[in-house]
């Protein structure tokens, strides 16, 4: 059933008799929404992706002194990094290098934990900006980006009312070494297929609409996946000079979620 049919389905059911009289009514979370129709979670549009702070505006409009390149300064630094299936904030923070997990919620950043960083010492000024810019990593109230699929800049509001702003940088891609970014279709469920010693879990994957479904040995790095939902995404396709044991030599690394679909089970 699609969204724009649910509402004509209640309404028969309403002129029926009511809600109860529908033998097929859809299973309701504790909250009564409707668990069918619950929107899955986007990807994370921060993954595999790396930002320095340009400007730090405080609440009175004035502008806060920061490190910049074009100084000849190192400029403060966060990166988003999903590993294994864990994801992890990571970057320069003034004088020392800090990590701290993080999650993205309806475009909004959280980061989950006080940051942990390294110990050096620098000076007082250098300090200074370090230790608020870490404070304000917990304290991020609002995130906003100028573009919701390929983002160039990232804005931060802290409690504290004061707004940051970031620029992307060039992404890396870790581990191997890059090829053009192409557009692929994810099917809305992943299959079991053979892959190296063993079975596994397979993406069904095509680059157009018209074509068969193929299986997807590899990851997709940075992919959010939901079942029940169809994607179309941008990914990048990266060569990994050495594999792990029985692992495909060509991963995806996803770069922008195009479409989903709710697909009807």
């Amino acid at each position: 059933m699609s969204y724009s049919a649910y509402p004509r389905w209640l309404a028969l059911c309403a002129l029926a008799g009511g809600l109860a009289a529908c033998s097929s009514a859809p299973p309701l979370a504790a909250n009564g929404q409707d668990t069918r129709y619950r929107p899955a979670a986007a990807s994370d549009i921060l993954a595999q992706t790396s930002w320095d702070l340009a400007r730090w505006a405080q609440p009175g409009g004035g502008l806060r002194t920061i490190p910049h390149p074009s100084t000849n300064s190192r400029p403060l630094t966060a990166s988003f990094i999903h590993d294994q299936g864990a994801t992890r904030m990571a970057g320069f923070a003034g004088c020392n290098q800090y990590n701290a997990p993080y999650t993205v919620a309806n475009g909004q950043l959280i980061v989950q934990a006080q940051p942990v960083a390294t110990m050096m010492a620098c000076a007082p000024q250098s300090m200074a900006l370090e230790r608020d810019y870490l404070a304000g990593l917990t304290r991020i109230t609002a995130t906003s980006f100028d573009n919701s699929s390929n983002p160039q800049r990232m804005t931060w509001v802290l409690s504290s009312g004061d707004t940051l702003d970031f620029g992307r940088r060039t992404d890396p891609i870790v581990g191997g070494t890059a090829g053009a970014s192409k557009l692929v279709y994810v099917n809305s469920e992943r299959v079991p297929c053979n892959a190296g010693a063993g079975r596994a879990m397979c993406y069904q994957v095509r680059d157009s609409a018209t074509q068969p479904w193929q299986f997807w040995y590899g990851d997709i790095t940075g992919f959010n996946f939901q079942p029940g939902i169809r994607y179309r995404l941008r990914v990048v396709e990266v060569t990994d000079p050495n594999p792990p044991a029985d692992a495909p030599a060509v991963r995806w690394v996803l770069d922008a979620v195009i479409e989903q679909e709710i697909v009807n089970r």
